[in-house]
């Protein structure tokens, strides 16, 4: 507990160590595993099928020695942590220290294999297994603490169905996508019904969150420096997955399935319910006939967004769209996140005891099951 409040966080991340991929993955596919190798100019980093994880060419390049110097430079807050692996107790003692109770696990690398075509859909779901059980395995030292949620292999809907099915049975409190289109298809692709159904009946809730440099569409890849592509990228993906999720009739045929949105801020979303609404003013459902209601009751039903706390826009989406359906971020331990500072700077909000209250830990904890 922090100053009285409960606090969940609903975008921290593990810190892959390289050899757990080969450990945990299937034992078939372990000498395709994603490992350690040379991406050139005497740089090291993780490949698989013969490539680096996260896209080394073209626009939005993860590589430049000034963001390299950069996050370098920010990481120095989490040398406890690191030095110790970034291991769950090292995790669990910063968030003594912080005053949280909760945290919802995602993947680093793993973030970035999933924005990456694999040959073989296969080893795709392997690495997303290999994964799943090792950060489940992690979670085990405060379970209720922490919160895992286990990475999906959208390249196929099958085998992502699977997935879901095996690690909703073995603990996962939510599933991890990215917002990107995945082999052509955007999110509300009739295709992916049948992982929809699955995860509305299983009731844990999909979280969708970006990750840089990818090799899949992205609107970063307009930009050609990886800070420039990182501004535009994690909260237009997550606007148009928003924005089609509802429109093209998702969250109608699925009512009960949740959305939270992650690491994109919140900022954005009294403008984008808006500019949803001034085109149902317009034209209605006329090519949309799945919309049965007006776009911000699917919002206000199905979603959640992820704040945090240094915006000086949060006091604005909390008067305009509710602090129902606010959550909180702090990325943690990741260079540009707002650990430690997020939390004071969220209590210095122009905001009262009550919103805090809701988006510190109501609006999220339960759909974590971590109330």
């Amino acid at each position: 507990m922090r100053n009285g409040y409960r606090v969940i966080d609903t975008d921290a991340h593990q810190m892959e160590p390289p050899a757990m991929w080969a450990d945990f993955i299937d034992p078939a596919y372990a000498d395709r595993a994603p490992r350690l190798g040379d991406l050139g100019d005497g740089r090291k980093g993780m490949l698989v099928e013969g490539e680096p994880v996260a896209n080394q060419h073209g626009n939005y390049p993860m590589d430049s020695k000034e963001w390299s110097a950069a996050v370098t430079a920010a990481m120095q807050r989490f040398e406890r942590a690191r030095a110790a692996g970034f291991d769950a107790a090292s995790r669990l003692a910063d968030m003594d220290e912080q005053g949280i109770d909760a945290q919802v696990l995602y993947p680093t690398v793993g973030g970035q294999i999933l924005g990456k075509p694999f040959a073989d859909p296969e080893l795709l779901a392997a690495c997303c297994r290999a994964f799943n059980d090792w950060s489940l395995e992690y979670c085990e030292a405060a379970t209720g603490r922490l919160r895992m949620a286990a990475m999906l292999p959208l390249q196929s809907v099958d085998l992502a169905t699977e997935e879901a099915e095996r690690m909703a049975a073995r603990g996962a409190a939510a599933f991890y996508l990215r917002p990107n289109p995945v082999a052509g298809r955007n999110l509300h692709d009739a295709e992916y019904d049948p992982l929809w159904k699955t995860i509305e009946t299983l009731g844990r809730p999909v979280c969708i969150h970006d990750s840089g440099s990818p090799y899949l569409p992205s609107f970063g890849e307009r930009m050609e420096t990886h800070t420039s592509g990182h501004i535009i990228a994690h909260p237009f993906e997550a606007m148009v997955a928003m924005m089609s999720l509802i429109w093209f009739g998702v969250v109608e045929r699925f009512p009960n399935l949740k959305f939270v949105h992650v690491e994109a801020d919140a900022g954005w979303l009294p403008y984008w319910l808006q500019r949803m609404e001034q085109h149902y003013d317009f034209s209605g459902n006329a090519e949309h006939p799945e919309l049965k209601r007006r776009p911000t009751e699917y919002f206000k039903s199905n979603f959640l967004v992820a704040c945090r706390g240094d915006e000086m826009t949060l006091p604005a989406a909390v008067e305009l769209v509710g602090d129902d359906y606010l959550t909180f971020n702090t990325d943690y331990p990741h260079p540009d996140g707002t650990w430690p500072d997020g939390m004071s700077d969220l209590e210095s909000q122009p905001l009262g005891p009550e919103s805090l209250r809701k988006i510190y830990w109501d609006n999220a904890a339960e759909l974590f099951g971590a109330a």
